[in-house]
C-alpha cells in the first residue's frame, strides 16, 4: 500500500469519527495504537511531550513513599520518551500541592528531589497549592522555585499559564486578583497561533468541569470558568480532589477542555453525596499521572499511567482539534449517550459465606463497560411472612468501589455486607453502575439466611440496658472496660500522660478520671470489624464534670479524624456538642451548658434515620439524618479516646480538662424511655 493509499485507508480524521465515534469515551491503548501508528508513517509526528501531576505531598522524612513515586515518575517519563519515534521527554506540569504543609523542608526536599532528576532539556511547570500556604508564603516558595507563581511558560512554541491562589482557602475568589493578568496572557498565547492548544493549569478544578468540581463532591471554584469560555482551545489542568485519572469525568469539554490531575500520594474518592466510602481499602496505593503528546496536527493525546503497577491504564483521551467546540466528545451528554455496564453471561454470586450473625461476604466476578465498571449497588431485602403469604420486603441499597482505580483491580469483588439480624434470610441483588451512573440491565442475585449469634446476651429491651460495645469505668485507680459482649474481643484501655484516678465525693467517692486539658487521655483501639456494629445504629453516653471552659474545644468523647463521633465542649459557643458523621458528612447538635460541680449525663443515639441528643435524660436536640455512620479509615486513629480526640498517628488532640465517671458505647440506639431511665 503507498502512501496515499494509506492515508485514504485510516486519515486522522476519520480514525477519529470511527473510533470516538461510538459510546465509549476511553478508548483502548489497543484501539489507539493503530492511530499511533498510521500517524507516525504519514508524517504526523508527535512535537511535544510533557508529563501532567499534582498533589506530590511531600513530608519533611525522605523516606515517604510520595518521594520514590516523584523519582519514579521522571525515570519513567525518560525511559518511555527516549523508545518513542519522537524521543524528547519536553516538560513537566506540576498542579501544586508539593508539600503537605508548605514547611521550608518539605519544599527543599522537593526541590532537591526535582532537580537531581531533571536533565537539560526538560522544563518544570509549577503553580501553588493550597498545602503550600499552610506554613508557608507565596514569597518563599517564588524564592525557592526561582520563580513568579504566576507565570507564562513557552515550550517547543506551546503557550503554557500557570496561576497560583492569593491564599489557600480554596474558596471563590482566590484567583480574582490575577484575572487580568491570565487574561493577558490568554490573549498573548491566542494570537500567537490561530490552531494550537494553549495548556493552562492551576490547583483547583474549575467548578463545574471535572470530576471532583460538580454537585456534593465539589473542590473547586469558579472564578476561572466564565473567562475560559472565552478561549475554546484552552486545554486547562488541575489537581487538589486526588480523584483517578482513569475515571471518565477527569475529562471535561464545554467551550474548553479541562482535565483533573489525579495524585501521587492517596485517594480520595468522590463521596457521590454520601453514599460511598471517600477513602476506600488501599487509598494509599495512589499514584498517577497523564503522558501528554501534541501531534504536528495539534491533536492532544493523553495517556494514563499508573506508578504503582508501572503500567498505562487501558485508556487513551484524544482532543482532536483543539478550538472545535461542536466536535468536542467529553461533553455533560455523556450522562445520557454513554454506554450501560454488562454481566457475563455466567456470572454469578459465588455462594455466601458468613463471619458471624451481623457479616456475610459476597463474592461475584466484576461486570464490564465501555467505559469503567465505576461501583455496584446492592439492594438488600428482607423475607418476611405476612397475612400468611411470604414476601420479600426492601432494606435499602449500599454501593461499594468496584476498585477500577486501581490498575491491577481484583478479577472477583468481595464485598462484606453488615449490620444483618441474626437468623433472617436476605436476598441481595446486585447492580453495576458506570461513572455516569447508567445501571447494568440485569442484577446478580443470592439469597442466604444469617445464623444465631451466640455471643450476644444483652437485652436490648431491658428498661436500663447494659452497653455491649464499650463500657469504660474506674476501679482501684485503674480504668476497666467491660461491655456485656466482646465485639470480637476484650478492648483494653491505654493511658497516656498519666491521667488521674480519684474518688470524687460528687458520686459518693466513685471513682473517676481527672484530666487537665493538656495532654492527658485514654484511648481503646478498634478496628473496621468493630465499627461495622456502630455503622447502621448506635448509642454512646458520657457521665462527665467540668469546673472551667479550658480550651476553645475540648472534646469528652471522641473519635473523629475526618468521620466518627465525639461529645465536645465549646468555650466561644459555651455549649455542648454532639458530632456524628453520616454518610461521610458531620451533622452536630448542641445544647447550652455551663461548668458546673456536678456531673452531665450526655447521651447521643441514632438509628439509621435520626440524631437525637440528650443531657440529663432529656431530650434537648435532634434532627433527620438517614443513612450510616462512618468512621476513620486509617488504622492509627480507628480509636476512642476519653479526655481527648484522636489525632493524626494515634494521638490526642483537643484535649478535655475535668473528670469523666463513665463512657458507653451501644450496638443499637436506645429509646427516650432507656436513656432517662439510665441517667436515675
Amino acid at each position: 500500500m503507498n502512501r496515499n493509499e494509506s492515508s485514504r485507508a485510516i486519515t486522522r480524521r476519520s480514525f477519529m469519527q470511527t473510533a470516538l465515534g461510538v459510546a465509549t469515551y476511553c478508548l483502548p491503548q489497543a484501539v489507539f495504537a493503530q492511530y499511533e501508528t498510521k500517524a507516525n508513517q504519514e508524517g504526523n509526528d508527535v512535537v511535544l511531550r510533557f508529563s501532567a501531576l499534582s498533589d506530590v505531598h511531600f513530608k519533611v522524612s525522605p523516606n515517604t513513599p510520595e518521594v520514590d513515586r516523584f523519582r519514579r515518575s521522571f525515570r519513567f517519563m525518560y525511559d518511555y520518551s527516549a523508545k518513542q519515534p519522537y524521543p524528547k521527554f519536553d516538560a513537566v506540569l506540576i498542579a501544586g500541592d508539593f508539600t503537605d504543609h508548605g514547611l521550608d523542608d518539605e519544599l527543599l526536599l522537593f526541590r532537591k528531589i526535582m532537580n537531581e532528576e531533571i536533565k537539560a532539556d526538560t522544563q518544570t511547570l509549577l503553580c501553588m497549592g493550597n498545602h503550600e500556604f499552610i506554613e508557608g508564603t507565596k514569597e518563599r516558595w517564588e524564592e525557592l522555585f526561582q520563580r513568579d507563581s504566576n507565570k507564562g511558560y513557552e515550550v517547543n512554541g506551546f503557550h503554557f499559564i500557570a496561576l497560583s491562589p492569593e491564599r489557600g482557602t480554596n474558596k471563590n475568589g482566590d484567583f480574582m486578583y490575577a484575572l487580568d493578568w491570565y487574561k493577558k496572557e490568554l490573549d498573548k498565547a491566542t494570537a500567537a497561533d490561530p490552531k494550537r492548544p494553549i495548556f493552562t493549569f492551576q490547583h483547583y478544578h474549575i467548578t463545574p468541569t471535572v470530576y471532583g468540581s460538580r454537585g456534593e463532591d465539589n473542590w473547586g471554584i469558579a472564578d476561572l470558568y466564565d473567562v475560559l469560555q472565552r478561549y475554546p482551545r484552552v486545554i486547562n489542568f488541575s489537581g487538589h480532589s486526588h480523584y483517578p485519572i482513569n475515571d471518565p469525568r477527569s475529562v471535561w469539554q464545554g467551550n474548553f477542555t479541562a482535565f483533573g490531575t489525579g495524585t501521587l500520594s492517596y485517594f480520595e474518592m468522590g463521596g457521590e453525596g454520601g453514599r460511598y466510602p471517600k477513602f476506600p481499602e488501599g487509598f494509599h496505593n495512589a499514584a498517577q499521572l497523564y503522558v501528554v503528546e501534541v501531534r504536528k496536527d495539534n491533536s492532544v493525546i493523553l495517556k494514563p499511567y499508573d506508578l504503582i503497577s508501572n503500567s498505562f491504564f487501558d485508556v487513551v483521551y484524544v482532543v482532536a482539534e483543539p478550538g472545535a467546540v461542536d466536535k468536542y466528545l467529553y461533553t455533560d451528554a455523556r450522562y445520557v449517550t454513554s454506554s450501560a455496564p454488562e454481566w457475563k453471561d455466567d456470572a454469578k454470586v459465588e455462594t455466601p459465606t458468613f463471619i458471624d450473625d451481623e457479616l456475610v461476604v459476597l463474592k461475584f466476578p466484576q461486570a464490564t463497560c465501555k467505559d469503567v465498571v465505576h461501583s455496584y449497588r446492592i439492594d438488600l431485602e428482607e423475607r418476611v411472612e405476612a397475612d400468611g403469604k411470604t414476601e420479600w420486603r426492601s432494606i435499602d441499597s449500599r454501593y461499594f468501589w468496584s476498585e477500577y482505580y486501581f490498575k491491577n483491580r481484583p478479577e472477583t469483588m468481595t464485598i462484606t455486607l453488615d449490620d444483618l439480624k441474626e437468623t433472617t434470610t436476605y436476598r441481595a441483588k446486585i447492580v453495576a453502575l458506570s461513572a455516569f451512573f447508567k445501571e447494568s440491565s440485569k442484577a446478580l442475585e443470592v439469597a442466604f439466611t444469617t445464623p444465631k449469634n451466640p455471643q450476644e446476651t444483652v437485652d436490648k429491651n431491658a428498661p436500663k440496658p447494659d452497653a455491649n460495645f464499650l463500657d469504660v469505668q474506674f476501679e482501684d485507680g485503674k480504668p476497666v472496660n467491660r461491655p456485656v459482649n466482646n465485639f470480637p474481643t476484650q478492648r483494653k484501655v491505654q493511658g497516656f500522660g498519666a491521667p488521674s484516678i480519684v474518688a470524687d465525693p460528687a458520686l459518693k467517692n466513685t471513682q473517676v478520671a481527672s484530666f487537665n486539658g493538656k495532654d492527658q487521655f485514654f484511648k481503646v483501639q478498634f478496628d473496621d470489624r468493630s465499627y461495622r456494629r456502630i455503622s447502621a445504629a448506635a448509642s454512646f453516653a458520657v457521665d462527665f464534670k467540668f469546673t472551667e471552659f479550658e480550651n476553645a474545644i475540648e472534646d469528652i468523647f471522641s473519635n473523629t479524624e475526618s468521620a466518627g463521633i465525639c461529645f465536645e465542649l465549646n468555650a466561644e459557643k459555651k455549649s455542648l456538642e454532639f458530632w456524628a458523621s453520616v454518610n461521610g458528612k458531620y451533622r452536630i447538635l448542641s445544647v447550652p451548658i455551663e461548668p458546673s460541680e456536678r456531673y452531665f449525663s450526655a447521651f447521643g443515639t441514632y438509628d439509621g434515620k435520626r440524631l437525637v441528643m440528650y443531657l440529663n435524660g432529656r431530650e434537648v436536640a435532634s434532627l433527620d439524618a438517614p443513612g450510616k455512620i462512618t468512621y476513620p479509615k486509617e488504622q492509627s486513629v480507628q480509636a476512642f479516646c476519653i479526655g481527648s480526640d484522636i489525632a493524626p498517628g494515634g494521638a490526642g488532640g483537643a484535649f478535655f480538662k475535668g473528670f469523666v465517671a463513665r463512657a458507653r458505647a451501644f450496638t443499637w440506639a436506645l429509646t427516650a424511655e432507656q436513656v432517662a431511665a439510665l441517667c436515675e
